[in-house]
């Protein structure tokens, strides 16, 4: 098992009402499956699961198909329209 340091922004942080999370999981994995083991662990996480969604890992623009590997730093997730 592998621990990797999430962390949400914007309203994402608001619905699942945490800023960062510490995942347990085997790796690699992808966005997608991330996504989903994170949905069932959070309270509200199927926010992450809604249409739009955007993700990074180490401060690198991911998809849903891109893979987690055991190198990762931090995976942030955030929501269509995150700017300031």
């Amino acid at each position: 098992m592998t621990k990797v340091k999430v962390v949400f922004f914007a309203s994402l942080k608001e619905s699942v009402k945490c800023d960062a999370y510490t995942l347990e999981c085997d790796l690699p994995m992808s966005i997608a499956q991330l996504k989903t083991q994170l949905s069932s662990e959070l309270e509200n996480g199927q926010a992450l699961l809604e249409q739009g969604i955007q993700s990074s890992v180490d401060f690198e623009f991911t998809r849903d198909s891109d893979q987690v590997t055991e190198a990762v730093q931090e995976v942030a997730f955030f929501p269509p329209v995150t700017g300031g």
